[in-house]
């Protein structure tokens, strides 16, 4: 099995009577992109300022690379690359400044991957660029410091669909070439789902849904049945995600091993797969 670069064990965060973030627990394996999925306020932004240490946790614990991370050590600390959804350099800085400022701490800097990264002159002030440009520039200084986990929050905002893809591209070829680990927040599901190898979903702070992109693909299915059908027992080991009830029929998401509703008597039913959209609006929008 494959280290273990996050681990958070009941990661609680308050403030004052908000709680953002709530007993998570969560472990992301070496070499994998997480997409982390979550509505406005779920707490997305907050685990990954509590991971950076830039926030205390009300309770619980959090480590990177083994070390809790409200006591990084620097060998540990610069080795993550953190690019933040509000937070920007100076809008007098340019771009070349913002690259050297950058190289200048991190030794791996890899100036070569920068210039091919770059679709922006050098000598252009940061302040002058788009909101997609300034995203892009971000992501390719965070990138090129060479780190072996990167966290990302909304990165993709303000790119066009083109230029979305292409930055996920990367961050794919990235993870393979350096067996790095990627944590990366986004609204516009569709195009993480295509690169991404995990799944987390926050929900009013609270972990809904965790697993592998491809377990889950195989294990939550979407039943429907006549609205008349009492006759399904559920058994222990199929979960019930949702349920939903119309006119004319009912609709049940479970969760279950390969195989298992084979053992279910579901003569009249529907089965269907979950796109990973779908689970979220699932996951986030329907009450079990």
């Amino acid at each position: 099995m494959s280290e273990s670069v996050i681990s958070t064990q009941g990661l609680t965060r308050c403030f004052d009577r908000v709680t953002a973030l709530n007993a998570v627990d969560l472990n992301v394996e070496s070499g994998n992109i997480l997409a982390l999925l979550g509505p406005n306020g779920a707490g997305k932004t907050t685990f990954l300022r509590l991971l950076m240490g830039l926030l205390e946790p009300s309770e619980g614990h959090g480590s990177i690379f083994g070390e809790d991370t409200r006591a990084m050590s620097h060998e540990t600390a610069s080795r993550v690359g953190y690019m933040a959804d509000t937070a920007e350099p100076p809008k007098w800085l340019t771009v070349e400044q913002l690259i050297d400022l950058k190289a200048c701490v991190a030794p791996r800097f890899d100036h070569e991957r920068m210039r091919d990264w770059l679709k922006v002159t050098q000598d252009s002030r940061y302040g002058t660029l788009s909101k997609g440009q300034k995203k892009w520039v971000r992501a390719g200084v965070t990138l090129a410091a060479g780190p072996d986990l990167v966290l990302m929050d909304e990165p993709a905002e303000g790119l066009d669909p083109s230029a979305r893809r292409a930055l996920y591209d990367h961050l794919r070829d990235y993870v393979n070439e350096y067996e790095a680990t990627v944590v990366v927040t986004t609204h516009v599901i569709s195009d993480i789902e295509r690169v991404a190898d995990d799944v987390a979903i926050l929900r009013q702070g609270r972990l809904v849904l965790h697993g592998l992109l491809e377990d889950l693909r195989e294990e939550v299915h979407e039943v429907q049945l006549p609205q008349d059908d009492a006759s399904v027992v559920w058994p222990e080991s199929v979960e019930i995600l949702g349920r939903q009830t119309g006119s004319h029929e009912q609709i049940h998401w479970v969760r279950c091993e390969p195989g298992m509703l084979e053992t279910v008597p579901l003569d009249r039913a529907d089965i269907k797969p979950v796109s990973l959209e779908r689970l979220y609006f699932l996951m986030t929008e329907t009450n079990t």
